[in-house]
């Protein structure tokens, strides 16, 4: 099945800012990226591989959107999963939580 959510917007448990989620994006050992500062619009997250979406993430810490293509729903989910693991902050959406 592929996700229908293009540009979901995601919460976190708790604020989280900017730097050390660039941080925490930059030494992950599996997944490799590039993080961009948008100013006071937050930060986007463009990973090197085509297979995972690209994150935007706002400028108070508090949320990120997701953008992906016609991916599958179950990798996304993985994805998010790893990510809460990385940034060790549970993340939600209207009716599931990544951890």
């Amino acid at each position: 099945m592929f996700d229908d959510f293009n540009f979901k917007v995601l919460e976190f448990e708790k604020e989280l800012d900017l730097d050390y989620i660039r941080g925490k994006l930059e030494k992950m050992e599996d997944i490799s990226g590039t993080y961009d500062s948008l100013g006071e619009r937050g930060g986007r997250w463009v990973p090197d591989s085509w297979e995972l979406p690209t994150l935007y993430f706002a400028g108070d810490g508090t949320t990120l959107e997701v953008v992906t293509k016609d991916m599958d729903i179950g990798d996304v989910e993985n994805f998010l999963c790893k990510l809460a693991q990385t940034l060790e902050c549970r993340i939600f959406s209207e009716h599931l939580e990544y951890s």
